[in-house]
């Protein structure tokens, strides 16, 4: 397949054609799962996700060339790692700049229904939630707590 001179792998173009159809063939696969991805990106960071997905989605596709040409030294493996690691980076932040908002607007719904409250009602409510959570968080397992 790829010969070795002095510890260094030479891939044949022939033999890296060869391989192209498979990709070919996974790549409505490939697009199926970017557009359902792409159809659940937050509103909010929209630029920060695709970006993120872009540089996630060069990595792979990069080490998947480092794959074919069946590369092992480490300086070859260092632009994938740094793209997928910065990729993932970016996602994890868009995700969390998601859920972010979503406490922040769960947190204004619940303040504006304990405003409708009398204060001796907003009281019993507040106790009854505390309680609720105690008593969740001291049924879970003693490996479950963070």
């Amino acid at each position: 397949m790829a010969d070795r001179i002095d510890g260094v792998t030479e891939v044949k173009i022939e033999e890296l054609k060869d391989r192209i159809p498979d990709v070919r063939e996974r790549l409505p696969e490939v697009r199926e799962r970017i557009e359902s991805w792409r159809e659940n990106l937050p509103e909010t960071q929209t630029t920060e996700a695709a970006a993120g997905a872009a540089l996630f989605g060069l990595g792979t596709l990069v080490a998947a060339l480092n794959l074919l040409a069946e590369r092992r030294s480490a300086w070859a493996w260092a632009l994938p790692a740094v793209l997928l690691s910065g990729g993932a980076a970016l996602l994890v932040a868009a995700a969390l700049e998601q859920r972010k908002g979503r406490i922040l607007q769960a947190e204004e719904v619940v303040r504006e229904e304990l405003d409708r409250l009398d204060p001796v009602a907003r009281a019993q409510v507040l106790k009854e939630v505390a309680e609720g959570e105690i008593a969740r968080f001291s049924k879970q397992p003693s490996g479950a707590e963070a």
